[in-house]
């Protein structure tokens, strides 16, 4: 009988090896050679396997459960989950074959199996002895790397713990509308008490490799939703918006950093409409940590939550760019008219103030006529003052934001959100995903020397495009890296057509303008001097686009509003084209 395990085992562990990208070109009777020198290894949830910096002396081949990488993200330095590392996948080998330090640091989500190959040197020698395996693993490694340096084919999390957040929840209804949700993406299956109590961790194994998604349903007593949190990938709490907001119940679920950055989600069952006004703030503030949460109203919420969960959704990232902001609306119309779903949403400047209207689920003529009003008719810049900080006061501006926004929360919005400002006392960009929607908008929009920063507990904020006009890498580091980029800033040069040092007089002045001589404006000083970005970080920024649009500029300048229809109808064409080459690329590929 133990002969017989043990032969199970090792056919169990070859099927994983061919599986796999690194191992998987050897063939059957290479990899039989290679198997004695695997050693096994167990994890419990919480372990490290190695840390960042760390020398490479091993590699990993996970059998089963679940590893997290762990390491800085784009948009900031403080460490969180990169990804999920699954059954069949390795660690350590970009390590092994370039021999430079760990690149990230790499823990047990929840108790694993894995093998351990220290032997390095043994695997090197396999491989050059099979140059169709080495051509293979670098192939796969390169495809890892071509945003950063961190394993790229880190697994979508694929197991989910659904827990109630009070009784009385139907959690089997809502785990058929999940399953429906994720169904498109994978096969599901839904495992509740009556399925999965007292199974041992092999059971459970083995259905999760069955299915590409495992839903655990917490259904049953105390140590049954204890099973499922331990078998989870994500958190998903499930709670009504209208009822009187509670702490988490699981003891481990209430800060992030306890349940090893595993991603918890919020969902609120809302009525149609819009989200009830405050309801997931008042749910908020009793979690603390990174938490994701989404208004569930119908059908079309939860399909945007299982692209979520599944890593399918789409973001759309706005930058900024003056008046150009009315080339957002173009590409917005596009995207809706092809059925591109916009599962989340971001910007910068001008960008974060039409991504707000997308995320309130304004339609395009309602998207437009608030855009003029706050952007055009309603002269946000007319209220000149003594330029001791800023050309303007600022109270148009505040006043359009507040007229269009009201007293909307970003938590309130529909479809995710986030703007940035830069953080002029940190020296940051910050990343508002909290808080009084058109307050940091204004924030978000204030043009160094035209219009006065925000000030804010002891914070000075300006406009978000002086450190990052194109927050792609906010973006992908909230999970979303299927992302559509409209970067509107164009290639601003500010020419002189003259060489001069210091201003004349101001008659000597106005009798050179009368006569062509003409210094660049105040204004467009001041704008150009908001977006002139750092070259590496920008490239970096628009390589992290799935689909980079620049629109072609209809008229000169940042503040230049007259065209605002044309700049529309000309983005909205140029969108259209962009998909349209690109479905008879693919066309062309079939």
């Amino acid at each position: 009988m133990a002969m017989q395990t043990d032969m199970a085992g090792s056919r169990r562990t070859l099927s994983l090896l061919e599986g796999s990208a690194l191992f998987g070109g050897l063939g059957e009777p290479v990899l039989l050679e290679l198997l004695p020198h695997f050693e096994p290894l167990t994890l419990r949830g919480g372990e490290t396997l190695c840390r960042r910096g760390d020398v490479p002396d091993a590699l990993y081949l996970v059998c089963t459960g679940s590893l997290g990488a762990f390491g800085p993200g784009h948009a900031s330095d403080d460490e969180h989950l990169l990804g999920q590392i699954g059954p069949g996948q390795t660690v350590g080998e970009l390590g092994v074959l370039t021999q430079r330090p760990r690149n990230a640091t790499v823990r047990a989500l929840r108790d694993c199996t894995l093998l351990r190959l220290a032997d390095t040197a043994r695997l090197l020698e396999l491989m050059a002895a099979h140059p169709e395996a080495l051509a293979r693993a670098l192939r796969d490694l390169l495809a890892r790397v071509q945003w950063r340096e961190e394993p790229q084919e880190l697994n979508p999390p694929r197991t989910f713990a659904l827990l109630g957040a009070h009784p009385g929840l139907d959690l089997p209804a809502v785990a058929r509308q999940l399953e429906q949700a994720l169904r498109g993406h994978g096969s599901v299956l839904l495992l509740d008490a009556r399925l999965g109590r007292g199974r041992d961790p092999a059971w459970h194994d083995a259905r999760e490799r069955q299915h590409r998604f495992v839903v655990y349903v917490a259904d049953g007593d105390a140590a049954w939703r204890a099973t499922c949190m331990r078998q989870a990938d994500q958190f998903l709490l499930l709670a009504r918006a209208a009822d009187q907001p509670v702490p988490w119940p699981d003891a481990m679920c209430r800060n992030g950093a306890d349940v090893l950055h595993r991603e918890r989600h919020l969902l609120l069952l809302g009525e149609p409409g819009a989200p009830a006004p405050r309801a997931a703030t008042e749910w908020l503030t009793s979690f603390e940590g990174r938490l994701a949460w989404h208004h569930l109203r119908g059908a079309a919420d939860w399909a945007r939550v299982g692209r979520l969960l599944a890593r399918r959704a789409t973001g759309l990232v706005l930058s900024g760019g003056g008046a150009r902001g009315f080339s957002h609306l173009g590409v917005v119309r596009a995207l809706r008219e092809l059925g591109i779903p916009i599962d989340a949403v971001g910007g910068t400047s001008i960008g974060g103030i039409v991504a707000a209207g997308v995320a309130c689920e304004w339609d395009d003529r309602q998207l437009l006529e608030r855009m003029r009003q706050a952007l055009l008719t309603g002269h946000p810049l007319r209220d000149l003052t003594l330029p001791l900080i800023a050309l303007t006061r600022g109270t148009r501006a505040t006043r359009l934001l507040r007229a269009s926004f009201g007293t909307r929360r970003i938590e309130d919005l529909a479809i995710p959100f986030f703007c940035t400002s830069a953080n002029l006392t940190a020296g940051r960009v910050d990343v508002h995903t909290r808080g009084v929607l058109w307050k940091w908008l204004r924030a978000g929009a204030a043009i160094p020397g035209i219009l006065p920063p925000l000030l804010d507990s002891g914070v000075v904020h300006v406009d978000g495009a002086v450190l990052n006009n194109l927050p792609t890498d906010v973006m992908h580091d909230r999970g979303v890296h299927d992302v559509v980029a409209v970067d509107i800033s164009g290639e601003d040069t500010l020419p002189a057509s003259f060489e001069d040092t210091a201003l004349p007089t101001l008659p000597r002045l106005t009798w050179q303008w009368m006569h062509g001589r003409q210094w660049p404006s105040l204004f467009a000083i001041l704008m150009r001097a908001a977006t002139v970005h750092d070259n590496a970080s920008g490239r970096l920024r628009r390589s992290l686009a799935t689909h980079l649009l620049s629109p072609p500029h209809v008229a000169s300048g940042m503040l230049n509003w007259k065209d605002h229809v044309r700049a529309i109808d000309v983005a909205y064409d140029y969108t259209m084209r962009h998909f349209e080459r690109i479905g008879d690329a693919a066309a062309r590929r079939d």
